[in-house]
């Protein structure tokens, strides 16, 4: 069936968006293994890898990102250039760039009738290639943001209460300090140790651990500029200034 009218939040999570899409997925999973492995990281990294901001800049604004504030695509830097409103839009196209590759992968397993070990390692390849596509866009010669809020939209689909989290650890952690890197990292420091206590399953421990180390290692230069004391705090009366900052989380 194409359609269901009534999809429970419980059977989203178990199945992935399965009832919606069965017309492709079940021809999918008549592929070998090695096929459907390929052919589902093909499509989270592709569609992580679409660049929404740099397209919303141009398309709403007729600004191009890379060239405004920090060069950044990511939710902060469309925040400070183009507002409140389009960078929480960005943010939380963002976040679906990683949630929804879970969620596809997770209806693939569910129609192939795989083990929990191999959709275990089908949904964290698709999770992987989901940030890794937004960090490196084939669509605009493999540059990108860096990952903070794909990895959220993963985190989200992937390990739902490990997200509740991990929200009230970055938002705690940017009250206080108000800098946006400060709680992605912290935020992203904390991933690894929240998964293995909450799920305490080696392959997302794994994933998880993966994560906690990419992130800061893509906010190098904030960590930098936080030591030479020129990292900008985060503040709303600066919403929409174009340029007026070169430096972003």
């Amino acid at each position: 069936m194409l359609f269901y009218a009534k999809v429970s939040l419980g059977e989203i999570l178990e199945r992935g968006v399965y009832p919606f899409m069965d017309f492709i997925i079940e021809p999918l999973v008549s592929l070998p293994l090695w096929a459907i492995f390929a052919s589902t990281l093909l499509f989270a990294y592709l569609f992580g890898a679409i660049p929404f901001s740099m397209a919303a800049g141009k398309v709403f604004f007729g600004v191009n990102l890379r060239e405004e504030g920090s060069g950044n695509l990511g939710a902060t830097n469309t925040f400070r250039t183009l507002g409140a409103k389009a960078g929480i839009g960005i943010l939380l196209l963002d976040m679906a760039k990683g949630a929804l590759p879970v969620f596809a992968a997770r209806s693939v397993a569910h129609a192939a009738g795989f083990s929990s070990d191999v959709t275990a390692w089908l949904l964290i390849g698709s999770a992987l290639a989901a940030i890794i596509g937004h960090t490196a866009s084939p669509y605009i010669g493999f540059k990108g943001g860096k990952g903070a809020a794909t990895s959220a939209g993963v985190m989200l689909a992937l390990v739902p209460w490990v997200f509740l989290i991990s929200a009230i650890i970055f938002f705690v952690t940017l009250a206080l300090t108000r800098y946006v890197s400060v709680a992605t990292i912290v935020t992203a420091l904390a991933f690894p140790i929240s998964t293995a206590l909450i799920y305490q399953s080696w392959p997302l421990s794994l994933f998880a651990l993966v994560i906690g180390i990419i992130v800061p290692v893509f906010h190098r230069a904030n960590i930098q500029r936080l030591r030479a004391g020129t990292e900008p705090r985060f503040s709303w009366k600066d919403r929409g200034k174009r340029a007026a900052t070169n430096q972003d989380n």
